[in-house]
């Protein structure tokens, strides 16, 4: 059985339309980024959020859904407002392991997944 390696995935990229965003995570944090221009829009301090203490300073994998961004760090699950940031709700799935949380969208032109490690 051949073996895939990074290099031999091929990722469709979709040219970033007007008023569309980009969510980044890192180190605790969501930020709404303007895809034409890189401004910031908010930012989010997951760490911030009743019971969430855990994910200060750790990864976050993150995706936009319609108008929610996802955000998944140290087990938990965010759902945030793509307006503002504001948190819509959240899953505490945190149990055994080094906290590694994983987020898949079903988009139009396939599935991705997104994983992290702290």
């Amino acid at each position: 059985m051949a073996m895939t390696t990074v290099s031999d995935i091929e990722i469709p990229f979709a040219r970033a339309r007007a008023g569309a965003s980009i969510a980044v995570g890192h180190a605790g944090y969501v930020h709404l980024l303007e895809a034409a221009t890189g401004r910031k829009i908010w930012t989010q301090a997951l760490a911030a959020i009743t019971g969430a203490s855990a994910c200060e300073g750790q990864p976050v994998s993150v995706a936009i859904s319609d108008e929610i961004v996802l955000a998944g760090s140290m087990g938990n699950v965010f759902a945030l407002s793509i307006e503002d940031g504001s948190l819509l709700w959240r899953m505490d799935g945190r149990a055994r392991g080094a906290g590694e949380t994983s987020l898949a969208v079903a988009v139009s032109t396939g599935d991705y997944v997104a994983q992290l490690g702290n």
